[in-house]
């Protein structure tokens, strides 16, 4: 904690300085306000605001990523929840949380916002210093618990968000991976087939002076390509996936491009649709009912909560819509991207006050219909990828065994 060099004058306008131990400048003003002082001026000494800077720095190196990262968070709502509604305070909630966490990162995290709540930061605040760790929207629903004295409830609706995120991320783990290896296994039998086994038997056919028909011809000719211009295909395959992991980072308008094609795909178009508007529809939900005003629920929305920015450019324009008096089911009708349920569903919930609710039933219904969704898309890819396989395959031999066959006929 850094020492401010303070000046002060008290309530007969006389000028006092010295030194005090704060986290910043508003906690030493308050406690100066506290001794009967008020703040002119305050400083930090120069290698006391580096250590301070640089402590800032380490904070943000700290990250928490992926399934176990979200499973460290559910625990950390699951114990939260339960203390602070049976009375125990904050700061032995907290400490009881970091001796239950096994990940190491996680304890240091929890044992510095201790440190902070002990010096006068709200939860929300000391959890802000994190964004590794801890979202936007994850802050925006502690701090709105906060405000309105509903923290556990706060913590349940965060749990039970995040373990919503954790099916769904299951289910399409689970219903991606078989696929996923068969195209893998698919596209390297394509490379060793055209790289290797190809070129062997055109050169043999080519000393032998066979004729060949059409369809050998073809493929000869296809395999002689992708093995003369093999350095070609490297930069080709990569740069998709650089433009999408890449591109999609730093420039919005290829994030933009590459979310519009995500929904126009033939069959995970919609299925893509689903999950965005499902993802807003349950985000929507515990913002409202956690105590945060509709305007900026609809703001945090916009901030990577959706997964595609098409989705987020029209809760934009429902927002401004919004603010100048019109109503979320009217604006939400304008925009073409809703689903005709869930305009109906938010229309119905705003008449009659139950907008969370309402929200909730969308969200349900979605997290239902995707997991079938997906199987049956799946279920139609992997036999196709499995007929493409067959149709390679069976495409190579014949062009291989035509010419040998032409020969045995003409031997006989």
């Amino acid at each position: 904690m850094p020492t401010y060099l303070y000046k002060a004058i008290n309530s007969r306008g006389r000028v006092s300085s010295g030194a005090m131990p704060a986290p910043d400048e508003a906690t030493l003003e308050q406690k100066l306000k506290d001794s009967g002082l008020w703040l002119t001026e305050s400083s930090i000494p120069s290698g006391e605001a580096t250590t301070a800077k640089a402590k800032r720095r380490d904070r943000r190196r700290y990250k928490l990523k992926g399934g176990k990262g979200r499973r460290e968070l559910i625990d950390f709502c699951t114990l939260m929840a339960f203390q602070i509604r049976s009375g125990i305070p904050q700061l032995s909630a907290l400490e009881v949380v970091r001796q239950d966490c096994k990940n190491e990162i996680f304890q240091e995290v929890i044992a510095d916002l201790r440190r902070q709540i002990e010096s006068g930061f709200c939860l929300n605040e000391a959890m802000a210093k994190y964004p590794g760790v801890f979202s936007v929207h994850f802050l925006s629903i502690v701090k709105a618990g906060e405000a309105s004295s509903k923290l556990p409830e706060a913590f349940d609706d965060l749990r039970e968000y995040l373990e919503w995120l954790e099916r769904v991320i299951a289910d399409l783990r689970q219903a991606t991976t078989y696929p996923a290896i068969v195209l893998g296994v698919i596209l390297l039998f394509m490379i060793f087939l055209f790289t290797f086994v190809i070129p062997v038997f055109s050169n043999l056919l080519t000393k032998l002076n066979i004729p060949q028909p059409l369809p050998t011809r073809i493929v000869f000719a296809i395999g002689a390509f992708a093995q003369s211009t093999w350095w070609l295909w490297i930069p080709l395959l990569l740069a998709p996936v650089l433009t999408v992991t890449v591109g999609k980072r730093y420039s919005p308008r290829i994030a933009y491009a590459i979310d519009v094609a995500k929904l126009r795909l033939p069959v995970f178009g919609e299925l893509n649709l689903m999950l965005a508007l499902s993802r807003f529809a349950h985000n929507l939900s515990i913002l409202y009912r956690s105590g945060v005003p509709i305007l900026s629920a609809l703001e945090l929305c916009q901030r990577g909560l959706i997964g595609n920015k098409v989705i987020e450019r029209a809760v934009g324009n429902i927002e401004a819509e919004v603010k100048v008096g019109n109503s979320i089911g009217d604006s939400m009708h304008k925009q073409p991207v809703f689903s005709a349920l869930l305009v109906r569903m938010v229309a119905m919930g705003e008449s009659s006050g139950n907008l969370d609710s309402a929200l909730d039933n969308v969200s349900a219904y979605y997290s239902e219909i995707i997991p079938r969704r997906i199987k049956r898309v799946f279920s139609i890819l992997e036999p196709a990828m499995m007929l493409f396989l067959i149709f390679m395959v069976g495409g190579v031999a014949l062009a291989i065994y035509l010419p040998i066959i032409s020969m045995m006929g003409a031997i006989h």
